[in-house]
This record gives C-alpha cells, sequence and structure tokens, in this order.
C-alpha cells in the first residue's frame, strides 16, 4: 500500500479526565530528568480509593528475561449486565504514576471501566530495557527475519511474543478478577504506540479500539511503515482508533539520541508525523473509525497525559 500524498486531517475535540490539560501536562513533563528512570511515587494500591480498589499481580516471560507487574483497578460499584470494558495501558508503572485521583473520581461517574496497567515489575516508571524488546515489532531485510534487531544498544522485536502474553495469560487473568464485556480497549504513547499500531497493523481484531499516543514511528529504520505498507487496511473496517501526536518541537539542549532522518525512494526526507496522519487517512479510507489530532504546544513527553486521558474518556463512554 503506499502512503496518499493527499493529507486530510479531521478534527476532534478534545476531552480531559478530572484535570485541564494544561496542568496533566505539565505533570507528565515534569523537569529534565529522565522521566523513564524516575522512582515511581504511587502503585496500584496507593490508587485504591472509594472509587476503584487496585490488586496486583506478577508474571514473568517465557524465558524468565523479563518479570511483569499487572495492576488491575476494579470499580466498586456494581458492573451492568452486559459487563465492563477493559482499558489495556502499557507502560503500566508510568500509567498509574499519571493517573490522579480526580481521575477516578471522574471514570466513577461515566461508565467505569476496568483498568489494567501492564508494567515492569521494577520501582522506576519504565524498564527500557524490557520495553524495547516487548513493544517494537519483527524486523525483516529481503524477506528473512532479522534475528535481533538492536536500536540504541537494545535488542527488540519482540511485539508478537508480548502479545501472546497478553492474550494468553493477562486477559485470562483479568477475566477472573472482574466482570467484563466484549470491549477490549488498548493504550500505548511513543514505544507503547509504536506496539498499538503494530498490534493494528497484524492483529486488528486483538482489540477494540485503540488509543496511540506519539508513535515511534522512527524505530529501526521505520519498521512500522514497512508494515504498514504491507498490510490490507480493509482488515481494519469498522475498529475505532485514536491517534494523537505532539508536534511541539525539542529543546535545542536536548537533541534527540537517534537520528531519525530518513529518505523515501527519491531521496526526499520523510516527514514521520505526515506519515502517521497518512496512515490515519488510509485507515479511515479502507472504513475504519479513525481520529487524528496533532497538538503544537505539547511535545513528546507530554503525550502521555494528554493521550491517556483520552483513552480514559473513551473507555468510559457509555
Amino acid at each position: 500500500m503506499l502512503l496518499s500524498l493527499s493529507i486530510l486531517m479531521r478534527a476532534v475535540a478534545v476531552f480531559c479526565v478530572g484535570l485541564h490539560v494544561a496542568a496533566g501536562a505539565e505533570t507528565a513533563a515534569g523537569s529534565s530528568q529522565n522521566l523513564a528512570q524516575r522512582e515511581v511515587s504511587k502503585t496500584g494500591v496507593d490508587r485504591s480509593s472509594k472509587h476503584y480498589r487496585f490488586e496486583t499481580h506478577q508474571l514473568a516471560s517465557t524465558d524468565g528475561k523479563r518479570r511483569y507487574r499487572i495492576q488491575i483497578g476494579v470499580p466498586r460499584t456494581p458492573a451492568p449486565a452486559e459487563g465492563r470494558a477493559a482499558l489495556y495501558m502499557l507502560d503500566g508503572n508510568a500509567a498509574i504514576d499519571t493517573l490522579t485521583d480526580r481521575d477516578l473520581e471522574s471514570l466513577s461517574k461515566r461508565s467505569s471501566p476496568v483498568l489494567v496497567a501492564i508494567g515492569y515489575d521494577v520501582t522506576t516508571r519504565n524498564d527500557v530495557v524490557s520495553r524495547a524488546y516487548d513493544y517494537t515489532p519483527p524486523v525483516f531485510q529481503n524477506g528473512l527475519p532479522i534475528a535481533e534487531p538492536f536500536v540504541l544498544g537494545r535488542l527488540g522485536g519482540g511485539a508478537d511474543i508480548f502479545l501472546q502474553l497478553i492474550e494468553n495469560e493477562i486477559k485470562p487473568l483479568v477475566r477472573t478478577r472482574a466482570d467484563l464485556g466484549d470491549a477490549e480497549y488498548l493504550w500505548g504513547h511513543s514505544y507503547g504506540g509504536l506496539f498499538a499500531m503494530h498490534v493494528l497493523f497484524s492483529r486488528p481484531e486483538a482489540f477494540s479500539r485503540y488509543i496511540v499516543g506519539d508513535p515511534s514511528v522512527w524505530w529501526h529504520d521505520g519498521a512500522l511503515i514497512n508494515e504498514w505498507e504491507a498490510f490490507d487496511a480493509l482488515r481494519a473496517a469498522g475498529k475505532q482508533v485514536a491517534i494523537l501526536v505532539g508536534t511541539k518541537p525539542r529543546p535545542a539542549d536536548r537533541p534527540f539520541p537517534y537520528d531519525p532522518v530518513m529518505k523515501n525512494k527519491e531521496g526526499g526526507q520523510i516527514d514521520l508525523r505526515e506519515v502517521v496522519r497518512e496512515m490515519a487517512d488510509g485507515l479511515r479510507e479502507a472504513g475504519a473509525d479513525v481520529s487524528y489530532q496533532a497538538f503544537p504546544q505539547y511535545g513528546h513527553g507530554d503525550m502521555i497525559r494528554i493521550s491517556l486521558e483520552r483513552a480514559l474518556h473513551i473507555a468510559s463512554e457509555p
């Protein structure tokens, strides 16, 4: 599938759950320290309130190299007859740390979803080595898989194995802990957004709806672009997809650690955000219900809060 040259942007309203967007973005951006390595201030159990109860479970990868902390938030009110929606949140430690008490209160006034934070059993917001493997797709060269795709010194390519863990272990676990219906939503930001797009392009039936924040399309010289070009978008017809990107330039004193400049077949530079928008357009033309929104006032780090707010709003719609 070739990327379209014509761009159609459909603006959608920004819904905030709990806090105002600006306040949330400030919280997400934090200081200049590396957020990924910042100690988490809240766990799911700490987040328990009069609206939600949280419980924590541990899982391990099949090869024993990665350990997961699964934090499940269940509304305290009785579940509707048809069951509740489930929102699966990648980078679960950071997601729980980003949630506020007002978020939980706001959710309780709507159709409260079950919250499933898929994180790592570490004290920090992220396990950068484990997520680099879990959230990135397999890579092919000349039709053959690259056995060990490294980017920024970290091994990647394990997204399909991670999706299998979600399907075979995490989803069944959640169904034993809460009354769920058929609606299963996936939210991811950055590498998590890359994973969500990969799942959409490889196993679109895995989730009912996808909420994607600033996906790392640059990873491994645009491996996701190759997936998109090979994807039959009709397979995603009827799917609901929300894509949110921050377009604020990075500060001059914080250059990107990896040069994401890529060239098209004609030698011109590829605008990666434009590529994401064209993906949205292509999915929409094939029958998916897609929204795309750019936020020029927010950068990449800010978008974890912005996109999570959208995911909470979507998952709590009646």
